[in-house]
């Protein structure tokens, strides 16, 4: 299988590449992009998902981990982007501008460098406590068990790279006082900004309420 960052053509796209340490808010940026902004939203994380089930697997945080490695090794350190950009191209998003939520180093960045007209790396940051408190609420199946699980799956996201791409973010937004409103409402006006759409009061609204986020 051909595994190539250039395979396809997607120049037409100014993409924001989204990263941060899990918990930070990247679900929330991306819910609100999608839902009440417009913009089209490819996550990372939903492709080694996919792959695990595929497998027959459940999406528990050990598989997930262990397929991913699986692919990164077969395949190189970029195969993740690779496989976003397929997925991009396959769905031809019509607007030129899009989302990808998950980045984890630099090589992924690279690959995406390589094949937009323009990449625009945001960083969200938060507290590990804080963090950790947001997904032991959130409790989805590949979310950390306790403390000892969480500060595990920090170490295996920086050994990846992830600190790098944070630390030569071309934007950072920190998710840590200012409240669950305030982040939606600065990540809607971000991307008003970046991209001169309109995001909807009404949707950042029900986007607030929402627990699963």
């Amino acid at each position: 299988m051909s595994m190539s960052c250039e395979e396809y053509d997607l120049r037409r796209y100014i993409a924001i590449i989204l990263a941060g340490m899990p918990g930070s808010g990247k679900s929330l940026f991306s819910t609100v992009a999608k839902e009440c902004c417009g913009i089209p939203v490819y996550v990372m994380g939903d492709i080694i998902r996919e792959e695990v089930v595929k497998r027959g697997l459940e999406p528990t945080q050990e598989n997930n981990a262990r397929i991913a490695a699986e692919l990164r090794e077969r395949y190189g350190s970029n195969v993740i982007a690779i496989l976003t950009i397929r997925k991009i191209a396959s769905e031809n998003p019509s607007k030129d501008h899009i989302i990808i939520d998950g980045a984890r180093s630099l090589d992924e960045v690279e690959c995406f460098r390589k094949v937009f007209r323009k990449t625009i790396i945001v960083a969200i940051h938060s507290s590990p406590m804080r963090r950790f408190m947001r997904l032991v609420s959130r409790g989805r199946s590949d979310d950390p068990r306790d403390w000892d699980d969480f500060v595990s799956r920090d170490m295996i996201e920086l050994s990846r790279g992830l600190g790098s791409v944070i630390a030569l973010a071309d934007h950072m937004i920190i998710n840590e006082d200012l409240g669950r409103e305030a982040f939606i409402n600065n990540v809607a006006f971000f991307i008003e900004k970046i991209f001169g759409v309109t995001c909807l009061k009404s949707c950042l609204d029900q986007i607030f309420h929402r627990k699963d986020l």
